[in-house]
């Protein structure tokens, strides 16, 4: 008789393996991942599948991001454009003081003699959204975890990316309806006007 055990690897200890090899000295191991990615519209799961692809063995950025922009490519322009609305999503929940005061060197706000980098707090949130769903959320509740002297900018151009090679153009012009820029979250930033308020007001 066969005995099927089924137990999510993430549990599974090097004692519970030692233990399965002298019960079962025979036995075939067999391991199932679920691929998240699947058919039809860009949805959150969707999004953070393409996310969990991008390759952090290799230091190159362009490396980093070629799984990510290859299965992205493989979706409609529409649902590229969504990936980019999702995005654009996670960055802005992410735009606040109480995140960008947990910022290394820079902190907001800026001690004397010190730049605060609007840019530079932007990739530091690419870089949260860049080691998915798990990281993100426990950021989300615990902004001290925010990465001190890291950022990766080049999330920004995923979905770019992903349409230059889907369509073999170059002139993508997509622009999201949440903003992902420093300032942009009026909630995050009390008593600052945000840069989208601020481009309302001077047109």
């Amino acid at each position: 008789m066969t005995t099927l055990l089924e137990i999510p690897l993430r549990e599974v200890s090097t004692s519970d393996i030692q233990a399965l090899k002298s019960k079962y000295p025979e036995a075939m191991l067999r391991v199932e991942a679920e691929d998240n990615l699947h058919s039809g519209n860009m949805d959150e799961a969707q999004f953070w599948a393409i996310i969990d692809l991008l390759d952090w063995r290799t230091l190159k950025a362009d490396s980093i991001m070629a799984p990510a922009i290859e299965a992205l490519s493989h979706f409609s322009t529409e649902n590229i454009h969504a990936f980019h609305e999702i995005m654009n999503e996670k960055l802005f929940s992410l735009d606040g003081h109480r995140f960008a005061e947990q910022l290394g060197s820079n902190h907001y706000p800026p001690t004397e003699g010190k730049h605060f980098s609007a840019d530079g707090f932007l990739y530091a949130r690419c870089c949260v959204v860049a080691n998915g769903e798990i990281f993100y959320e426990s950021v989300l509740a615990d902004p001290s975890k925010m990465p001190k002297e890291y950022g990766f900018e080049s999330l920004l151009y995923l979905p770019n990316k992903a349409w230059q090679l889907k369509t073999g153009r170059d002139n993508y012009d997509y622009f999201p309806k949440t903003w992902s820029e420093t300032f942009s979250n009026p909630t995050g930033w009390p008593g600052i006007i945000s840069i989208k308020d601020r481009l309302t007001e001077l047109s």
